[in-house]
């Protein structure tokens, strides 16, 4: 029999309120993820470890039926990480997942949005459902119109002060002018992630003309450029962000070879700690995140400088939690716990 859209609300809203309202991640597919290093999965675990049902889908999963965000989801049991000698050892059998059920959004205690970019037409299309879930009911980390407005690579440019010199554009004469002038550059692409995309522009190079034509489309596509750091040679720390402060930061060395510090292009983690200078930029970086609905982000700082605030899918609690001897995971849900007991004390 098929239901209407009120009769599954009320279905799905019942069920919910018996088993208590669940933690919902959406996410790339869960047999996909890599539980020693991916941050949702400690989220998930530690979400499982606070007594929440712990349900996942992707953003194919979500609809709108009868005005109310509606997500298929599952119920996922996870066997948690152990910590030996600085490593996550997982099982190779690490989740079981119930079959698909129906929640309306509404009937979740938090969302946490974390799938990957890039930030195509599915991914806007998702974020336009969430906006469909009243966020006074439902935590949402991040909220649905960030994801769609804070690109990770421009963001940051808001508080221009922060970062290293930086212009976005698709003037291949004005890149070269600006690679002139400083002596090295960083290209970005606006829309990637993981280090992918992102080059080493440097004025003697032959091959310049070709890598602009390419990386701008012939003109027709704005890039980052941002002025290159010698401090890069002393990492790239990620410090990760809840609700505007630093509570754990990695540092990530580039491999042998490679300029870019990314741990998906190979990068090597050490332990690190929050500095003074973390906190200046974050006491800055606060109200605009707030003010945006971004509760949880990973910023990126080289040299003491602000490159990017990733808000997608921020990663690095694996790492830190491992060298640094933290339980970020648990953190971030404590601290989202606290924010959904207020809430529902306020209705």
């Amino acid at each position: 029999m098929t239901r209407a859209p009120s009769m599954l609300a009320a279905e799905c809203g019942g069920r919910a309120a018996r088993a208590g309202r669940p933690y919902v991640f959406i996410i790339d597919p869960l047999k996909d993820l890599q539980p020693h290093h991916d941050t949702s999965v400690a989220l998930m675990e530690a979400a499982q470890l606070a007594h929440h049902r712990v349900l996942v889908t992707e953003i194919g999963g979500l609809s709108i039926r009868d005005g109310r965000a509606v997500a298929r989801v599952s119920e996922v049991t996870l066997s948690p990480a152990v910590l030996a000698d600085g490593h996550w050892i997982t099982k190779p059998d690490w989740y079981t997942i119930a079959p698909p059920e129906d929640l309306v959004l509404d009937e979740a205690a938090a969302v946490f949005m974390r799938t990957d970019p890039p930030v195509d037409a599915d991914y806007l299309r998702a974020t336009y459902i969430l906006d469909f879930v009243d966020p006074h009911r439902t935590l949402m980390v991040n909220s649905p119109r960030s994801l769609r407005e804070a690109n990770e690579k421009l963001f940051a440019l808001r508080l221009p002060h922060l970062g290293p010199p930086t212009i976005v554009t698709a003037d291949r004469e004005l890149i070269a002018a600006t690679v002139r002038q400083w002596g090295a550059a960083v290209l970005k692409p606006t829309d990637g992630m993981g280090g992918r995309g992102i080059m080493m522009l440097r004025p003697g190079d032959p091959n310049l003309g070709s890598i602009l034509d390419s990386a701008t489309r012939s003109g027709q596509g704005q890039v980052v450029i941002q002025k290159y750091l010698p401090q890069v040679s002393d990492g790239d720390r990620r410090v990760i962000v809840l609700d505007g402060e630093p509570v754990g930061v990695i540092r990530r060395l580039a491999s042998h070879g490679e300029f870019r510090c990314n741990m998906a292009a190979g990068a090597s983690v050490a332990a690190d700690a929050v500095t003074a200078r973390d906190c200046e930029i974050c006491a800055e970086l606060a109200p605009l995140l707030s003010a945006n609905g971004i509760h949880f982000a990973g910023i990126d700082i080289i040299g003491g400088m602000l490159t990017e605030v990733n808000v997608t899918s921020p990663t690095g609690i694996r790492e830190i939690d491992a060298l640094c001897g933290t339980a970020l995971g648990t953190r971030v849900i404590d601290w989202a716990d606290a924010i959904v007991a207020t809430r529902m004390g306020q209705r």
